[in-house]
């Protein structure tokens, strides 16, 4: 009876080698030139599609969470590593994709939600006025809403690492309320074509196991 565990141990030691055995006979798929073609092409029709809907980006902090969206994306291996100069370039489109996507969450400037908070002024004499209206201070106050966007995408990611789907789902319903006033300027005749062609290029890199 003592050389039971013993026993179990070793069936474990000889499972994990059975294991690592297989991964590296395992044969992974390669795309062909067609498939690289297509993503390429996806890619692209994305870029331009987005160009036209959302336009360029409009803060630097697109392009920091693009970047680091695709560069987690390729260092955890859900799109293939580089290997060849396409690669590369495919690489940067989805980076410029991916911040214009950005644009419907974050990027919404500093409004002023107070500018209407004015008084009248009259003008001229008692036969010869006018009424203007003069802003008051409070009408200029600016809300960060770029930065408050960002916190929120932010809590958002963070929730999402950790598996809290509630508090992800509360942050993500709150980001979206904020970014309503955004989403209306879009042309959307553009864009909604653009966000389709962008996830159809992300879906063909990610799909299946490659190189």
């Amino acid at each position: 009876m003592s050389d039971i565990p013993d026993r179990i141990a070793d069936f474990h030691i000889r499972l994990g080698r059975l294991e690592t055995l297989l991964d590296g006979n395992k044969k992974t798929k390669q795309d062909s030139s067609i498939e690289d073609a297509i993503e390429l092409t996806a890619a692209l029709a994305a870029l331009g599609f987005c160009y036209y809907g959302f336009g360029l980006p409009n803060h630097y902090y697109q392009y920091v969470f693009g970047i680091l969206i695709i560069s987690t994306l390729y260092h955890r291996q859900s799109f293939p590593h580089p290997r060849f100069w396409y690669d590369w370039f495919l690489a940067i489109v989805n980076v410029f994709v991916l911040s214009m996507l950005l644009k419907l969450v974050i990027g919404g400037g500093e409004p002023k939600p107070f500018y209407w908070a004015s008084y009248p002024v009259i003008e001229g004499g008692i036969t010869s006025f006018k009424v203007t209206w003069q802003q008051t201070d409070v009408a200029m106050w600016a809300l960060p809403l770029t930065v408050i966007q960002t916190f929120f995408l932010v809590l958002t990611l963070f929730g999402s690492l950790i598996g809290f789907e509630l508090f992800c789902g509360l942050t993500s319903f709150v980001l979206v309320l904020l970014s309503l006033p955004a989403l209306m300027s879009f042309d959307w005749t553009w864009g909604l074509p653009g966000m389709i062609a962008a996830l159809f290029c992300f879906y063909l890199q990610a799909d299946g196991e490659k190189r």
